[in-house]
């Protein structure tokens, strides 16, 4: 009889919790800043939460350019109560590239706005990128291979 209750008791908490879980789970969501010659710098977020007003959700996911090397990012967005997003993020990207930076910025309820970088770490403003949603199924990700390495460019003169 203890075992049976048991047993009834787990089956119900797993009952319980499982259409949370589902419910939690999110969806990649890709935002593009389109540059000249048909670049583009592209930020995929990965399994990303449903953005609700007055929460805040951790993100994760790459970025990569037109060169192609992929950085990982992290990060989070504050929603607010109207929908609009704070984003906060950090991008790893000295693994393949020059430096790591860091982006700040709104988007509206369509994921749509502008997005400010620092990537020379004085904590300022150098620039903005104006990002919009796509399809993700339209975005072809550059995952590295084991033999993918940093090349720096060469220093003129050396």
């Amino acid at each position: 009889m203890k075992v049976r209750n048991s047993v009834l008791l787990l089956v119900l908490g797993l009952a319980l919790t499982a259409p949370t879980r589902a419910a939690a789970a999110g969806r990649d969501r890709c935002l593009v800043n389109p540059t000249g010659g048909g670049s583009f710098n592209t930020f995929v977020f990965l399994d990303m939460p449903s953005p609700r007003g007055g929460t805040s959700v951790a993100v994760q996911g790459v970025f990569f350019t037109g060169a192609r090397k992929l950085a990982p990012f992290d990060g989070s967005i504050a929603t607010s109560p109207d929908g609009s997003m704070l984003v906060g993020l950090f991008v790893h990207s000295i693994a393949l590239s020059l430096n790591d930076f860091t982006i700040a910025g709104v988007l509206d309820q369509q994921f749509t706005g502008s997005l400010n970088f620092d990537n020379d770490g004085d904590f300022k403003t150098n620039a903005a990128l104006d990002v919009h949603e796509v399809d993700c199924q339209t975005i072809d990700i550059p995952w590295p291979s084991s033999t993918t390495t940093f090349q720096p460019t060469p220093t003129p003169g050396a």
